[in-house]
């Protein structure tokens, strides 16, 4: 049991030393001030003291970087507007015994090996006046590296493990109140459904019963029609008056005249 309690107070503390500020001490770092984007000298290179400092803080390196200004240019005319994509960090104006201006600023970053970028605004009155990008090339020889970034790594892998099994913890515990409410859902959906079910069930029984009726079928239909259309065609016998009255007039005429005709020859 001691065993096991050991084990997890050297988990916690291997877990929580990564999420501690980390601080280290401060180391001169040279570099170069370029043209913004080219491997050329800025032509506000002679601004920028060397080396800078560089300072391991909270798994960064934290750069602090100093701009001298002479008497002569006023007070501070060089401005950083940013540096490394953000607003510079802890900045600071003083002036030396000589009168010259001195800003000192920082940013953080976790790679030194690529080139930083920075926006200046450059004022001096009645002389200059302009904004300038530039580009700063750090000499990252003998810098410390930054291991115990492996370490927050895994304190991230831990807790996101941890979150995930209590996400299923939770997910297995609710899944008989999920399935009681997935089946009064189911339920509640079923009704309308049966109902309509049921609807349709009676039309159909109503449509079945009037189509059992008795209806004239189509050949007998057909057949009436034809008989109606042969009498419809069969013309009327009409009687005759005028020949029947014209025939009986000439029988008369030849049996008279038959008759004179005999009864005068004898």
């Amino acid at each position: 049991m001691s065993k096991l309690i050991k084990w997890c107070l050297g988990v916690a503390l291997f877990v929580f030393s990564g999420l501690l500020p980390v601080t280290g001490h401060a180391q001169a770092i040279s570099y170069s001030a370029l043209k913004y984007g080219t491997a050329q000298t800025s032509m506000a290179s002679g601004y920028f003291v060397r080396p800078a400092q560089v300072v391991v803080k909270n798994h960064a390196y934290v750069v602090t970087m100093d701009i001298k200004t002479a008497k002569k240019l006023t007070s501070w005319p060089v401005k950083v507007l940013a540096v490394n994509g953000s607003a510079p960090e802890n900045v600071r104006k003083t002036k030396d015994s000589a009168g010259n201006s001195h800003l000192y600023y920082s940013f953080v970053t976790t790679d030194l090996k690529r080139d930083i970028n920075a926006k200046l605004y450059i004022y001096v009155p009645k002389v200059y006046k302009a904004t300038h990008n530039i580009s700063f090339k750090f000499k990252t020889a003998g810098l410390p590296a930054l291991t115990a970034t492996k370490t927050v790594k895994a304190a991230a892998r831990h807790q996101s493990s941890v979150v995930k099994q209590a996400s299923r913890t939770h997910i297995v515990r609710q899944t008989p109140e999920a399935k009681k409410q997935a089946n009064e859902s189911r339920q509640a959906a079923a009704k309308p459904s049966t109902t309509k079910a049921r609807a349709n069930a009676k039309n159909n029984s109503s449509s079945n019963k009037r189509s059992s009726q008795p209806q004239p079928t189509s050949s007998s239909s057909s057949k009436s029609v034809q008989v109606t259309r042969a009498a419809d065609q069969v013309p009327m016998q009409k009687t005759h008056w005028g020949g029947l009255i014209g025939g009986a007039i000439a029988i008369v005429v030849l049996v008279g005249g038959g008759s004179w005709w005999y009864f005068g020859r004898h």
